[in-house]
């Protein structure tokens, strides 16, 4: 290093690329910044661990009921199986854990919820049952799919954005986290969901 202010690095490095590159290039890697602007925002504070829980969010109105989630996981295991994508063991619940990841999701203390919006509670959804395995098999699939059923309970699946390839995404960085992790990965996941 020469010892110029990185102002200065940073305007040759900027000319030095600009020369090499067509207007084309240029405005292409313009407009995909622009595009993806949360993108490097979200990442940078994830990176820094100075994520917040988003200011817009969405007040909790439906709750998910053990009886509806187990509906939907007999619906879902009977599919997967037909298409020979599970075993019986998908969906076999160990103990009592499902109901309660669901009452702790719902509990309150002094009158009010200790998780207050949809978004806390759908990434908690998704964070407890994929984390801590009340099941047999199939955790992170079926964290997935009533994480899914939730916001689309309370009419948030369909703004958020949520896509395949996010959710396969969120769900393995949940699995492979340390749970120390946790409430970073929750503001990550209700960062994602708000728009």
């Amino acid at each position: 290093k020469v010892g110029y202010p990185k102002t200065t690095l940073w305007s040759v490095k900027n000319k030095e690329i600009r020369m090499n590159q067509t207007d084309a290039d240029t405005t292409l890697v313009e407009t995909i910044i622009d595009r993806y602007t949360k993108t490097w925002s979200l990442l940078l504070q994830y990176d820094e661990n100075r994520l917040d829980r988003p200011e817009k969010t969405h007040p909790s109105q439906i709750a998910l009921d053990y009886d509806q989630a187990k509906n939907a996981i007999a619906i879902f295991k009977a599919t997967l199986i037909a298409r020979e994508e599970a075993s019986e063991l998908v969906g076999m619940e160990r103990g009592q854990y499902l109901q309660s990841i669901l009452d702790n999701i719902h509990q309150t203390f002094d009158g009010q919820q200790l998780y207050p919006t949809i978004e806390e509670k759908a990434a908690h959804i998704l964070y407890f049952v994929i984390k801590d395995h009340p099941f047999s098999d199939g955790n992170k699939r079926i964290g997935s799919l009533l994480f899914l059923l939730y916001l689309d309970t309370n009419g948030l699946l369909a703004q958020s954005g949520i896509n395949d390839n996010g959710l396969v995404a969120l769900a393995l960085l949940i699995a492979e986290s340390d749970p120390r992790q946790k409430d970073l990965l929750i503001r990550l996941i209700m960062n994602l969901l708000s728009s």
